[in-house]
């Protein structure tokens, strides 16, 4: 069984994978060694393949690996030098894929003796795809199979760029949205900062925030989101805050403004509307951040 995560992978997966005679499948590939500095083929090829796991369900690049099918099993398994400084070898070649590819590499690696490891890099289904390479005076746009990694078709190709322009058009209303609520709830804490009777509350309330159209896009772009781990804890917040203010506006709080004077009812409606401009603002330049990297 492949593993479906970094940490997975072992020294007993590896070699029962080899000892079971698999090479590579859709999921997996294993690499011998990184590309020698004149192997243009080899570079070329591992550039190709890391495009292709991100723009189809994500996979593994197992190295230390032989993949020459006259090998023996029990010589397969040989590892790299663990003086090689891997991720900044490796690097190379996701950043060299348009858009850059995102991947994680196992840390530590799997060791094997005293002075080999064998490292392991996943590279996730991306929101970003699909991922080209620039070759030869022309773009080569790969998929991953179990045959490997093969070109995609003018269909799937079309299919990819269309998905990317239509998260990109929804995140785009999403930060609309949330630019929206920040604004409303400057006006009203703005309003609320007059203090005393120059707010002007007593028998009337701050109009709505309207929230749906956040929480209806918010799914639909989770995976352009999901890298960010501030978006994902704030963006529950920046509803909490909302649903908190709209609490404010409802019975029997709307009932008691006239029994409040106006300086309490600037502090209830402020108090509220405040969070709401806090948690946008920590959220609309991380939003528009991922725009950009979405529309690259």
């Amino acid at each position: 069984m492949i593993p479906e995560t970094l940490d997975g992978w072992t020294l007993e997966v590896v070699r029962r994978l080899v000892d079971q005679g698999v090479f590579e499948t859709d999921r997996f590939d294993f690499k011998e060694m990184l590309p020698h500095s004149k192997d243009e083929e080899g570079k070329r090829r591992l550039r190709r393949d890391t495009a292709a796991f991100a723009n189809s369900a994500g996979g593994f690049l197992v190295f230390g690996v032989k993949d020459a099918k006259g090998v023996a099993p029990a010589d397969r398994v040989v590892g790299m030098l663990v003086t090689v400084d891997f991720p900044e070898h490796f690097g190379n070649y996701p950043s060299a894929c348009e858009p850059s590819v995102e991947w994680a590499a196992k840390n530590p690696p799997i060791p094997l003796g005293a002075d080999r490891v064998i490292p392991v890099v996943h590279v996730p289904r991306s929101s970003r795809r699909p991922h080209g390479v620039f070759e030869d005076g022309r773009w080569w746009f790969c998929k991953r199979t179990n045959k490997g990694t093969e070109p995609m078709s003018l269909g799937e190709l079309r299919d990819a760029f269309s998905t990317t322009r239509e998260k990109l058009a929804k995140l785009r209303a999403l930060t609309e949205q949330v630019q929206y609520l920040h604004d409303r709830a400057r006006e009203v804490n703005a309003r609320a900062s007059n203090g005393g009777r120059q707010s002007r509350w007593r028998g009337s309330h701050p109009d709505a925030y309207d929230d749906s159209v956040v929480t209806a896009l918010w799914p639909e772009v989770l995976d352009l989101l999901a890298h960010d781990d501030t978006v994902l804890r704030q963006m529950p917040a920046l509803r909490a805050a909302v649903r908190k203010a709209e609490e404010g506006r409802a019975v029997p709080w709307l009932a008691k403004i006239t029994q409040m004077n106006d300086r309490e009812a600037a502090r209830w409606f402020g108090g509220a509307a405040r969070e709401v401009v806090r948690v946008s603002e920590i959220l609309l330049p991380r939003l528009r951040k991922a725009e950009s990297d979405a529309s690259r």
